[in-house]
């Protein structure tokens, strides 16, 4: 074998041994700056303040920032309500938690001016700005169906207002110049949004609401159904009237002939 020969095989063979200890140094260095098998388990801290989850998050050598804050009444104020990664996510030493908190104060919204709308537009209104209209008042007025004030406990309320949202008005609406007689509408099978949303196009109000099995929650409440009403379809009775309903989930109570339950109101009258 050549001289020359043996001299580049020996500085390839250098070369190559040298270039494997370079890789392996690189990617032994990489695997412990990421900590490539380390991970930790992100802890639950929903429900907590961030005073509280602090602790928690700071043990497992994480960090967090607070995003976003909402409202809600199931939980007390300034507790975390959501956070992201979730827990039992798993993640390196040094990640941030992002969280969303209760808010401290009720959320406000703005009452939009409805006066001299008509009833149908002046809820829609409001409705899209987070106000509930939970009763209508009429009074006599030279212009029916136009609304002639909104009032929050019992109080005149000016546009502009700034009210918690989701809070309760009623609206004040003009019936003409004399009391008009009309005929309830049958809401038998309908939801109590439907049934409200039909009293409402006929100038009248729900009453009493009641249940043959009280829901746990709003959404099983959103199951139950008319099956009976006071004054019952087609009665007549004048603008403003307050119709009581009774609500179930028994599709054979609500799906019931409706004479039945005119025969039984007649019966208790």
């Amino acid at each position: 074998m050549k001289p020359t020969f043996v001299k580049i095989l020996t500085h390839a063979l250098i070369f190559l041994v040298l270039t494997a200890i370079l890789l392996f140094a690189v990617f032994y260095g990489l695997s412990k700056y990421t900590r490539h098998n380390e991970l930790i388990v992100v802890p639950d801290v929903t429900s907590l303040t961030v005073d509280q989850a602090a602790v928690f998050i700071e043990k497992k050598n994480l960090r967090f920032q607070v995003i976003d804050s909402i409202h809600t009444k199931t939980q007390m104020p300034g507790a975390i309500v959501e956070q992201k990664p979730a827990a039992g996510a798993h993640v390196k030493e040094g990640r941030y938690l992002f969280l969303v908190i209760n808010a401290y104060s009720e959320e406000k919204t703005s009452v939009p001016d409805v006066l001299d709308f008509s009833q149908r537009q002046a809820i829609a209104l409001l409705e899209a700005n987070g106000i509930v209209v939970s009763d209508v008042e009429y009074m006599p007025s030279e212009y029916r169906d136009l609304v002639l004030d909104v009032r929050h406990q019992g109080k005149r309320i000016p546009a502009g207002s700034r009210l918690d949202r989701g809070a309760r008005v009623t609206l004040v609406v003009g019936q003409g110049s004399s009391m008009s007689e009309i005929r309830s509408p049958v809401l038998q099978g309908l939801s109590l949004s439907e049934a409200i949303d039909v009293l409402h196009a006929r100038n009248l109000n729900v009453g009493d609401v009641f249940y043959d099995q009280t829901p746990k929650n709003s959404s099983e409440a959103m199951k139950y159904r008319v099956y009976r009403q006071d004054p019952i379809g087609e009665t007549p009775v004048v603008m403003g009237k307050k119709v009581q309903i009774w609500m179930s989930e028994a599709a054979d109570l609500y799906e019931a002939d409706p004479e039945v339950w005119s025969f039984a109101q007649d019966s208790i009258n």
